[in-house]
């Protein structure tokens, strides 16, 4: 026997209210359905209890802040400047410049290398090796002032190998640290203090300075004309400032095999 439809006995006012019902009831079911689903975790750390901060987006510069800031707010115009606001840009940035620039040198300042012993002397280094000799005069604070080779007096290819050429260059860098004038420090130094040879304290005194140190390296025909040179007339102004004489020459212990030492003949 089938079952009884359950429209047929109701009146057609009560079948209209229970269609309507039927129609909002899945509609309602879904809402529901939708905000349990949002109410429950979306990340697995938060299933699991753990805290996350949100993300800030980073800080910019103070001096990001007030560029914006200036390019953005409109100055007062005047009839002499055209563009107040770019004047007013352009001495922003040149404030910032001089604020890095200063920031900068205080930094350079702490340095070790700017901080150089009242002990530390002039360096005189002598490289003679057997087909040059180089010759350079530095600061305390290793800062080149001269620095000359056989090659700036003109000599070229196997002249420089001489032991005339190296004498030579001796005397003309003799004379050239006689004449020149530095500034202590070297160029990037603020301060004007010039220095020359007669400035460099005699060693030994009472109020004595270290003088100067001379470094030999190699043993080329340039050591011995250059030690000639120092000793006779021609080094006589820089031979009573010399107080400490030093050989630094390179000596081998192991390493790869030297190359096979030419033969003539």
């Amino acid at each position: 026997m089938s079952r009884p439809n359950a429209f047929t006995s109701m009146c057609r006012s009560c079948r209209r209210s229970y269609m309507a019902q039927t129609r909002t009831q899945p509609q309602t079911r879904r809402h529901a359905s939708n905000t349990a689903r949002s109410q429950e975790p979306s990340s697995l750390a938060e299933r699991l209890g753990i805290r996350i901060e949100p993300e800030t987006p980073p800080k910019e510069p103070q001096a990001l802040d007030q560029i914006a800031e200036a390019l953005r707010k409109p100055q007062r115009t005047s009839t002499s400047s055209p563009h107040p606001q770019r004047q007013g840009l352009n001495s922003l940035l040149t404030g910032d410049l001089r604020s890095i620039a200063r920031s900068a040198r205080d930094e350079a300042a702490t340095r070790p290398s700017a901080r150089v012993s009242a002990d530390e002397p002039y360096h005189l280094t002598v490289y003679a090796h057997k087909h040059n000799t180089h010759i350079t005069f530095t600061e305390p604070s290793r800062n080149p002032i001269i620095s000359l080779s056989t090659g700036n007096l003109g000599l070229r290819k196997a002249q420089r190998s001489s032991y005339d050429a190296s004498f030579q260059l001796a005397t003309y860098t003799f004379r050239k640290m006689a004449e020149k004038q530095w500034r202590l420090g070297g160029k990037k130094m603020t301060h004007n203090q010039m220095m020359t040879l007669a400035d460099i304290r005699k060693p030994g005194a009472m109020s004595g300075g270290a003088g100067i140190e001379v470094i030999m390296r190699g043993f080329g025909p340039g050591r011995e004309a250059f030690q000639k040179a120092l000793l006779g007339t021609e080094g006589r102004m820089i031979k009573p400032l010399v107080s400490k004489v030093t050989d630094s020459t390179r000596l081998k212990f192991g390493g790869t095999r030297s190359p096979k030492v030419r033969r003539l003949g």
